[in-house]
């Protein structure tokens, strides 16, 4: 909860007054955060949905995805309503936004502030899917240890663009670490 309510107000110094939920993933965990109107941080859950964790689940595909499922059905049930903005913090997350714009031929790189809806973000993850990973990479310049762990990453941000059901969702450069 804590590294939670770190990340939100990290995406409130690069974003001041930003309303909506925070979402950061990293190796092990991931982390939910309401932000408030006013530069409040609301409620605030973690999880074990971290890529690094999921490749240590038993049984397959279908149990990952089994997991992540109930993991996000669970976490999503803590939020009244469906969030006007998701924003999304962590290393997984921009690779995967790097790949929407490639996949958009968006013509610039800049992360901070990148906004996609729903809809894209899941004719994104459907091209990883469908991707060799190796050859993304090189069209991203993603490095190879952060691309092995962006096809776990699109399955929960999958799962919570599904259960959520943002309006948009936006990239914040600014996290836990500001």
């Amino acid at each position: 909860a804590e590294e939670a309510r770190l990340s939100a107000q990290g995406v409130l110094l690069g974003w001041p007054g930003a309303e909506g939920v925070v979402c950061d993933i990293g190796g092990s965990s991931m982390e939910l955060a309401v932000l408030e109107g006013g530069g409040g941080v609301g409620a605030r859950h973690t999880s074990d949905l971290g890529p690094l964790k999921l490749m240590g689940i038993a049984g397959g595909k279908k149990a990952m995805r089994a997991h992540i499922k109930d993991r996000v059905t669970e976490l999503v049930s803590a939020f009244p309503q469906a969030p006007e903005r998701l924003f999304l913090v962590g290393g997984s997350w921009r690779a995967i936004a790097r790949i929407d714009m490639e996949r958009r031929g968006y013509p610039l790189k800049v992360l901070h502030e990148y906004r996609m809806t729903p809809r894209a973000i899941l004719d994104t993850i459907k091209l990883i899917e469908k991707s060799d990973v190796s050859e993304l990479r090189g069209r991203t310049g993603t490095s190879a240890e952060r691309m092995r762990l962006v096809p776990l990453a699109a399955e929960v941000l999958k799962a919570l663009v599904r259960q959520l059901k943002p309006k948009e969702v936006a990239i914040s450069a600014y996290g836990i670490r500001e």
